[in-house]
């Protein structure tokens, strides 16, 4: 069946010059979700994988419904993070024309940027936030650019009274050549029942050098970029803190 729609869509493509202007759009995504109905009603048929989120790090234990929330072992604030891919039949029609046309943006993505999904249930089976984290599981020129994120972020949620402070650097952090950026920013929205926080960091941590002290030479990928972001209805708190 994917063979079969690829070859439609590059038949179609090629006849209509239209190329340029195509997308491929996930059948699903984080923004698809509506806060506060209940995760049940997220439509399982409609994502890739689902699992137990980590709070960005490596997948947690495969799920099969999203209602299996209660599988995943609750936060502090008593809340479980499901995470989920999108669908991959939409990832792999991006792939297998990526060659010819950059534009398409297949997997799990936010504004072009590679990242990892989930939501945050509470015990009673109802959606309260969402969160999106950078994927740090890809190349080093492709992670570099993750902090620029904030600013899609800042873009969304304009009317949100956003409040941003640069946060000072901590012992032993060090700029990336000559940027250091750690950036952190909460908004509440126009109706007062939900509230986000986001952070943005580029930086070396401790123990990140950018030369091998040994052997002169550089040590790829010793930095962090990273874009975390969270939202969540009332009276929950966002976990991100600077």
């Amino acid at each position: 069946m994917r063979y079969t729609i690829i070859a439609i869509l590059g038949l179609c493509f090629a006849q209509s010059g239209a190329l340029a202007q195509a997308q491929v759009e996930p059948v699903y995504s984080i923004w698809d979700v509506t806060l506060g109905q209940p995760v049940g009603q997220m439509p399982d048929a409609a994502v890739g994988e689902i699992t137990c989120g980590t709070n960005g790090g490596p997948p947690g234990a495969e799920l099969e419904f999203f209602g299996d929330f209660l599988t995943c072992r609750p936060e502090g604030s008593g809340l479980h993070e499901v995470s989920f891919s999108y669908d991959d039949e939409q990832d792999y029609i991006a792939r297998a024309l990526e060659n010819e046309y950059r534009v398409l943006r297949g997997g799990t993505s936010v504004f072009a940027h590679p990242v990892i999904v989930s939501v945050l249930v509470d015990a009673n089976g109802i959606v309260q936030g969402r969160r999106i984290v950078t994927d740090d599981r890809i190349g080093d020129y492709e992670r570099r650019t993750a902090y620029t994120l904030m600013r899609n972020f800042k873009a969304r949620y304009g009317n949100w009274s956003l409040s941003c402070v640069d946060v000072e650097m901590k012992e032993g952090e060090k700029p990336v050549g000559n940027q250091f950026i750690h950036e952190f920013c909460t908004g509440q929205s126009p109706e007062g029942n939900s509230m986000i926080a986001a952070e943005a960091s580029y930086l070396r941590k401790k123990g990140q050098l950018g030369i091998n002290r040994e052997t002169q030479k550089v040590n790829t990928g010793y930095f962090e970029s990273q874009t975390r972001f969270e939202e969540v209805l009332s009276p929950f708190t966002v976990g991100i803190t600077p």
